[in-house]
């Protein structure tokens, strides 16, 4: 899945890791898998605790949450570059808000946010960088979920 797949050179290409060094790039390639997963796959299910980070490098997934009384509301749509799963870095939340379902064939980085968070702390440059990054992802994430949500209930009206 993946094995020949030159990870610090795909990650030097990927803009949000732009900033980075070649040694750092190197460190972080040492706790990255790269995978492939089928349309219709779940790659996150509402509820579950999960311990990865995801970076879609190809392909689209979609985001749904139960919501009661309605049922599954589609929030979001990422693709290429998206980061998914980033509250798999937050020490307090670990419960997954919503199911990721795979919409087409996708190839992702994975982090495990165990080494991750590791990685970061060791390397303080590292760290502040990724995690201003993940800050502005959570945002934006929120920003989105609220204004669909939002509009769903107007529709409710």
């Amino acid at each position: 899945m993946g094995a020949n797949v030159d990870l610090p050179s795909l990650l030097k290409s990927i803009p949000f890791f732009y900033a980075l060094t070649a040694v750092q790039l190197n460190r972080l390639a040492e706790i990255i898998d790269y995978i492939e997963i089928a349309p219709n796959a779940k790659l996150i299910e509402e509820g579950n605790s999960i311990d990865f980070l995801y970076i879609l490098v190809e392909g689209e997934v979609t985001v749904t949450v139960h919501v009661p009384s309605i049922g599954l509301v589609e929030t979001s749509t990422f693709g290429p570059l998206d980061i998914i799963g980033w509250s798999a870095m937050t020490p307090v939340v670990r419960q997954r808000m919503g199911t990721v379902t795979a919409s087409t064939y996708c190839r992702l980085l994975r982090f495990d946010s165990k080494q991750f968070t590791q990685l970061c702390e060791n390397d303080h440059d590292i760290g502040f960088f990724i995690y201003r990054r993940i800050s502005n992802m959570a945002a934006r994430s929120f920003l989105t979920t609220q204004l669909r949500l939002m509009n769903l209930l107007a529709e409710q009206l």
